[in-house]
């Protein structure tokens, strides 16, 4: 089967004939216009006819290409082109719509076999019009509002008014695509030759996945003004999880972030009640809610010292325990809690562009990650402190550049997807239907209740020799399955690059020396976790290489298997399990990892795809 790069979760198949969901990407109705090239083959019907069936066909070709300039006018914030540009296609689908209501189309539509074809065509070029005469004018208008410089407040935020139109113009652009949808519901495509099929079939899509995203627009806007303190300030943890000290999210998790979110307008909290909080959190004061069971699932200080919130596979517990720190410090609850990794932060000025430092140098999208994750430690040594004080100050400047707004949106946005494709993002939120977008975007980083949605089997890691080896650590994984037994077997092997040179020595263990361990081994805690109502039948190695440290037991109705392995210095270590999987239908399987320095290989084996899909 394929092999897939790097993401934090990997999704494959879906048992039965359920069909994997669709990729969410944007859509304009009117992308598949091109398709109606298949007017001209109905020369048949007349000499005539085939002239206005191919002048159809290029009128719906032209809309299209020009069409396809809007997002370069959007970008250039140029108003003026993209009305052009919508005056024209409206006049090219006009003149084709005026076409297909001749006398000639309707002959042609009684004509037996080739009839329904033309029909066919007919019912989708009034579509098509329909949207573009209805939906575009107003599409236009909110693109205008949104132009890139019209979105930003001045000290850094999002201008909400444009967003607002949005709620308003949404629904009257949701009644167009149904008119659209009604006009080409009737078409029997069983009846169409397979070429109009194909093009007939295009546009059917593109409209019928048109509607439920619009409705989901619908819903989640005012729940994003919300958010964004439409309706009153919000507070926000932002946390900078480090992967080169590696957790089952991302890495530690000590450098954090509090932003203040008021009628759009973001600012950075900075005040005792932060420094409270800080200070509780790397001293270990928090007394947590956590359950024993899931406690004794990782090392003593999992649920005390705030670097160390990320060692479970579940965000919403790791957030969970970031409100309870903040609730106990300020006596209040946080509006949300919000997670992203160095590798994200280098997406994203993929987006803003360098930011300038206060030592002269910048930080960029080709250097943040060695700077953050590897050049701040070699260059203040030993001196912790003073390292995690320059990590959060570049983080804060590059969120003080994000804040501010002065990027594209389009680009900004192609870096996130990016960034939560390959779960480098999450976030956790306390109100209800705003938590329910983490699970819309796939970025609530939650063990699953069950196995409908999503059959959820992982390996994470967490580093257990208190160092940043793992700047240096590669993995890749794989799955194979015994459809007979009902088993599926997963294996996460790992790889060290750790170089033969001077290290600092924060870089380097802090443990190993107390376990007798060369301080450049990296010491994991291999996480394996498996499908709810699953079972753990075999671990290889058994108990690993501290058999003292083996952690067994049961998070979120997950079955987990903790085993500690030594990686040292340019070696590679593999760690399988194998699960008896439950009776009963499974939903998509979905592998899970923790997102490392670089990609993560995935391939699942052909052996799979009977209990899958």
């Amino acid at each position: 089967m394929s092999r897939k790069p790097s993401h934090g979760r990997y999704r494959h198949g879906r048992a039965g004939n359920h069909a994997p969901p669709p990729q969410r990407r944007r859509r304009w109705p009117w992308v598949v216009l091109g398709t109606f090239v298949v007017l001209g083959g109905f020369a048949a019907v007349g000499g005539v006819f085939a002239l206005q069936a191919l002048e159809v066909r290029d009128d719906l070709l032209t809309a299209k290409s020009r069409l396809g300039s809007f997002t370069a006018a959007y970008s250039a914030g140029d108003a003026a082109q993209m009305q052009a540009l919508g005056d024209e296609v409206l006049q090219l689908t006009t003149h084709a719509d005026q076409t297909v209501q001749g006398p000639l189309w309707d002959a042609a539509s009684a004509l037996p076999f080739i009839g329904v074809n033309v029909a066919a065509v007919k019912s989708a070029t009034e579509a098509t019009h329909i949207i573009v005469r209805d939906a575009l004018p107003p599409g236009i208008e909110l693109l205008g509002v949104m132009a890139p410089d019209k979105l930003k407040v001045e000290g850094g935020g999002i201008n909400l008014a444009p967003f607002q139109q949005a709620q308003q113009t949404l629904p009257q652009i949701k009644t167009v695509v149904a008119e659209a949808q009604a006009k080409i519901a009737e078409i029997d495509r069983e009846a169409l030759l397979p070429v109009v099929d194909e093009a007939v079939g295009q546009l059917v899509t593109v409209v019928d996945q048109a509607g439920p995203l619009l409705d989901t627009a619908e819903q989640l806007l005012p729940v994003a003004l919300r958010m964004a303190g439409s309706e009153g300030p919000r507070n926000y943890l932002v946390v900078f999880q480090n992967n080169a000290e590696i957790r089952a999210t991302g890495g530690n998790a000590a450098n954090s972030t509090v932003i203040h979110a008021d009628n759009g307008k973001i600012e950075k909290i900075e005040d005792q009640s932060v420094e409270d909080f800080k200070i509780a959190g790397y001293n270990g004061w928090l007394e947590s809610e956590i359950p024993d069971e899931t406690r004794a699932l990782y090392e003593h200080d999992f649920d005390r010292n705030a670097q160390n919130f990320s060692r479970t596979p579940d965000f919403p517990t790791t957030a969970s325990l970031f409100n309870q720190l903040w609730e106990q410090t300020n006596g209040t609850q946080l509006d949300g809690v919000i997670s992203i990794d160095p590798v994200a932060l280098s997406y994203m000025l993929r987006a803003t562009g360098p930011v300038p430092l206060e030592d002269g140098t910048e930080i960029n999208a080709d250097n943040a990650v060695k700077l953050l994750l590897s050049d701040t430690y070699e260059r203040f040594g030993t001196n912790g402190l003073a390292a995690d004080a320059y990590f959060a100050d570049v983080a804060s400047r590059v969120f003080d550049k994000i804040a501010s707004g002065s990027w594209g949106p389009t680009a900004m946005l192609d870096q996130l997807k990016q960034s939560m494709d390959e779960d480098r993002i999450y976030a956790w939120f306390p109100r209800e239907d705003e938590n329910a977008i983490t699970t819309e975007f796939n970025i609530d980083g939650a063990l699953t209740a069950d196995n409908v949605e999503a059959t959820q089997v992982g390996i994470y890691l967490n580093d257990a020799s208190y160092s940043k080896l793992e700047y240096y650590l590669s993995t890749s994984m794989s799955v194979t399955c015994d459809p007979a037994a009902r088993t599926m077997t997963t294996s996460l092997t790992m790889t060290s690059a750790v170089p033969d040179t001077d290290l600092s020595g924060y870089t380097l263990a802090w443990r190993n020396p107390s376990l007798d361990l060369p301080r450049r081994t990296m010491i994991l805690d291999v996480l394996s976790v498996a499908p709810p109502g699953a079972t753990i039948t075999a671990i290889t190695p058994a108990d690993g290489d501290i058999a003292d440290w083996n952690r067994d037991g049961v998070e979120k109705g997950h079955p987990l298997a903790s085993r500690t392995m030594l990686l040292p210095m340019g070696e590679s270590k593999t760690v399988s399990f194998t699960a008896a999987l439950p009776a009963g239908e499974l939903g998509p399987l979905e592998v899970r990892f923790a997102p490392t320095v670089t990609q993560t290989p995935v391939t699942i084996d052909s052996s799979c795809e009977t209990i899958f899909g």
